[in-house]
């Protein structure tokens, strides 16, 4: 994710992609530590049943917390290039054929994760509106929506930076 990204005005875009990247390691953090919450949760609730009790919310707090978990993992894995893409089609193909087929995908990716962030902003901006909140606990559920839109911001992010690396890759070929 260090490499150079040059615009043709000499312009570079290197810090924009150093940033997204700075972001998604931060990002990554927090999922990380959402998720050995999750685990010392449902463990502490899985002890404190031997002694005939339980933690109470512990299923609402579990849901909430994959939240942060999944949400930052997307842009994360996709700075990585960590996803499943399946190569053993596309590498049959040309050089030419797989850089049109790049574009495509990436293109492709984009509008479908714009499609989701715009209705998970709807939704997010309506139950907020209505004070959503968990049914036991009675946690407030913006926060959480909200930084499931902000993770699917950053993925769409990654997804842009790829598209501009497979657009500025196909003119070299």
């Amino acid at each position: 994710m260090n490499e150079r990204i040059s615009l043709p005005a000499g312009r570079s875009v290197s810090s924009f992609v150093n940033y997204i990247h700075w972001i998604g390691v931060k990002g990554t953090v927090l999922s990380v530590g959402s998720l050995i919450g999750i685990m010392l949760l449902v463990v502490a609730n899985i002890i404190a049943r031997f002694f005939g009790t339980v933690i109470i919310g512990t299923i609402e707090l579990v849901e909430l917390m994959i939240v942060v978990t999944v949400a930052f993992a997307f842009g994360y894995t996709a700075q990585r290039q960590s996803h499943v893409v399946v190569k053993v089609v596309v590498s049959r193909f040309s050089p030419r054929v797989q850089a049109v087929l790049r574009i495509f995908t990436s293109a492709l990716s984009i509008g479908v994760c714009a499609l989701i962030v715009w209705a998970s902003a709807g939704i997010m901006y309506e139950r907020a509106l209505l004070g959503e909140r968990t049914e036991l606990l009675k946690v407030p559920s913006f926060p959480f929506r909200f930084i499931w839109v902000f993770g699917l911001v950053l993925f769409c992010f990654v997804l842009l930076i790829d598209l501009y690396k497979a657009i500025s890759g196909a003119a070299r070929k």
